[in-house]
């Protein structure tokens, strides 16, 4: 997902985040990414990008959980 908004990734326009429970030096961490909904602005070539982040630690513990929606240029029509 990082990749995807470098450079891309217009403005960052809501997080609301939740920590389940601590990470510590020398776990691992994994996320999975889910697009929630994508709705095209006004303005061609962007749209409102809102997506769900889960990321667990190496026994498969969720850790961390949020939703962020971003604006994000894409391909002009």
């Amino acid at each position: 997902m990082q990749t995807l908004v470098q450079g891309t990734g217009l403005a960052l326009l809501e997080v609301a985040m939740t920590a389940h429970a601590p990470v510590f030096v020398g776990d691992s961490i994994s996320a999975i990414v889910e697009i929630e909904a994508v709705r095209p602005t006004s303005r061609s070539g962007r749209a409102v990008v809102r997506s769900r982040i889960k990321v667990s630690n190496q026994a498969g513990v969720l850790v961390l959980s949020y939703v962020v929606s971003r604006l994000i240029a894409g391909r002009p029509e």
